[in-house]
């Protein structure tokens, strides 16, 4: 956060008052940064690392059972998740598989009866 107060700018809680000054901060900082993503540590940076787990291959039945479970017609279904009609009744009948963001959708929609509100 950077508040100029009288000609002083705080950054960090440390006060830069001139260009030199500055200039040797910035350089840190990127020094910093290209270290870090060399994977070197870095003295005062908190790492945090999340593991997403892949989603499950939904088809026919598992679709019509997650939109069973929320209390959905064919057609509020596919205006909530942003497809057409037809294209959940493919996917109820197996004509047709959901791809990518689909699949997370469902399996979001699977594992949290909360997550759709009208």
């Amino acid at each position: 956060m950077r508040i100029f107060q009288k000609g002083v700018f705080k950054l960090k809680n440390k006060n830069i008052r001139n260009n030199k000054e500055i200039s040797k901060s910035i350089i840190t900082g990127l020094k910093q940064s290209l270290n870090h993503s060399k994977g070197k540590k870095v003295t005062g940076l908190k790492t945090h690392i999340q593991v997403l787990a892949q989603a499950p291959t939904y088809k026919g039945k598992q679709i019509r059972n997650i939109r069973h479970k929320h209390n959905l017609t064919q057609n509020m279904f596919a205006l909530t998740l942003g497809v057409s009609k037809k294209t959940i009744e493919a996917w109820e009948a197996n004509r047709n598989i959901p791809q990518g963001p689909a699949q997370r959708v469902l399996f979001i929609l699977d594992k949290n009866p909360k997550a759709i509100r009208f």
